[in-house]
């Protein structure tokens, strides 16, 4: 019988820093783009309202398999994501809760400021300020000089908080705005987290030279950003592509824009010359398998530290 570390939420927050993990999602990237990652789309099945989703992937130049699995529709659910030694076949790390998969998601959007976005960006502007956001925040200040985040979010009095919230948390200056349009004016990077069914960002609002990433729904009749922000954006790039080309709804099939939508992974591999004038677009997707690159370095770094529990499996 052998042991299995376990891992919660402050867990990972304890052993982890942004900053590493936006390294770590770059090198999965670098991975994925020299073929050492292995993963499969999304899947899943449905279980009356709620859905059971899971996400493999592998690295053959670290030896780790594993895979994430969640609920969609339930009113909350914990995640859990699996790591094991592909030699050996140990399962080496157990993570339960949300920290990892926000980790994970913020990281690649720090890969993807850092790669797209100007290198002297210094305003951020967010629209939908929550989990989501705040991972995205840490981990542009993680890649770029960031001095001041305007935020908007429909709930006025939770915004005002999470921006005091933000403040001590950052140590920059964080600016509740009262529009979407004010959060984005002036703005070097736009970061777009929310559930939005309708367009909540406009082409026209966006300066020459300013970077956008996008996390919410990007579907016909659900989506959050409109066709008129990719037209306008010089270069478009996704972590997981294939998983959109294939999905007959995604609100860019159709249009001459797809066939410009590049792999962040060869992004990232090839470099980028960017004008500065050029306006750059992130269309966020969660590529399967780097939440496992994700929850190796936490493992690492959680033995090392004495951090976890070990269970006997």
């Amino acid at each position: 019988m052998g042991t299995t570390l376990l891992l919660t939420d402050e867990d990972i927050i304890a052993c982890v820093a942004m900053r590493d993990a936006v390294q770590a999602m770059r090198d999965a990237l670098r991975a994925r783009a020299a073929g050492d990652m292995v993963f499969a789309p999304r899947a899943g099945m449905a279980v009356g309202e709620t859905s059971l989703v899971w996400t493999p992937g592998g690295f053959l130049d670290a030896q780790t398999v594993g895979l994430r699995l969640y609920l969609t529709g339930a009113r909350r659910a914990d995640q859990l994501v699996a790591l094991w030694d592909a030699g050996s076949g140990a399962l080496r790390c157990l993570a339960l809760g949300n920290a990892l998969g926000r980790m994970r998601t913020g990281a690649i959007g720090g890969v993807a400021i850092d790669a797209l976005s100007r290198e002297d960006a210094s305003v951020l502007g967010v629209v939908g300020f929550g989990a989501q956001a705040f991972a995205q925040v840490e981990a542009a200040l993680a890649v770029r000089g960031i001095r001041r985040v305007q935020a908007f979010r429909r709930d006025a009095a939770e915004l005002a908080r999470l921006a005091d919230a933000g403040r001590a948390r950052w140590g920059v200056e964080v600016v509740a705005e009262d529009s979407a349009e004010a959060a984005v004016t002036g703005a070097d990077i736009v970061v777009s987290a929310t559930r939005a069914e309708e367009p909540v960002l406009r082409a026209e609002w966006l300066r020459p030279g300013t970077h956008v990433s996008s996390l919410g729904p990007k579907y016909r009749g659900r989506q959050e950003i409109g066709v008129d922000v990719a037209q306008a954006a010089a270069r478009i790039a996704c972590d997981f592509p294939e998983q959109y080309l294939g999905e007959e709804d995604f609100f860019l099939q159709g249009t001459s824009e797809l066939g410009r939508m590049q792999d962040l992974a060869q992004v990232v591999a090839d470099g980028v010359r960017r004008d500065p004038d050029d306006i750059t677009l992130f269309l966020s997707h969660g590529l399967a398998g780097t939440e496992v690159r994700l929850l190796q370095l936490a493992w690492e770094r959680a033995k090392a530290q004495g951090i976890g529990r070990e269970i006997a499996i």
